[in-house]
C-alpha cells in the first residue's frame, strides 16, 4: 500500500491536483481510510493508462470517463471468459461442456 504522498512521488509526470482530479471523478478508486488515501500496484497501473491516455492517444477530460468505462467492461469480459474457458477444460462438468463445445464449434476461440 502506498500513500497518496509515495503516490504522488511514482508519477512525476501529474501533479497532485492532477490525481485528487481523478479521484474526484473516479478515475482512481484508492482505498479510504480516516479522511487518507492508500493506493496498491493496479491504481498505478491505471494511473499510468490514465497518462498514456490522455498523453499518447489524445483523450480529453470528456472522454476519459467513456474510455474508461469501456476499458473496465473489456478486463471484465476477458476474466469472465478466461474462468468459462478454464471451467469447459475441467471435467467437473462434462455435459455443460459438452453443449459449449457444440454451440462453439464453427466460432474462432481467442486464446485468454
Amino acid at each position: 500500500m502506498m500513500t497518496f504522498e509515495m503516490f504522488c512521488l511514482n508519477l512525476p509526470e501529474v501533479t497532485s491536483t492532477e490525481i485528487q482530479f481523478w479521484i474526484a471523478n473516479e478515475w482512481l478508486r484508492p482505498q479510504e481510510k480516516d479522511g487518507s488515501y492508500y493506493f496498491q500496484e493496479i491504481d498505478q497501473a491505471r494511473a499510468y493508462l490514465i497518462i498514456e491516455l490522455r498523453d499518447d492517444l489524445g483523450i480529453t477530460e470528456d472522454a476519459m470517463p467513456v474510455i474508461l468505462n469501456l476499458l473496465d467492461q473489456l478486463y471484465t469480459t476477458r476474466r469472465q471468459m478466461k474462468y468459462l474457458c478454464e471451467v469447459i477444460e475441467t471435467d467437473h462438468y462434462p455435459e455443460p461442456r459438452q453443449k459449449l463445445r457444440h454451440m462453439m464449434k464453427d466460432e474462432v476461440i481467442v486464446d485468454l
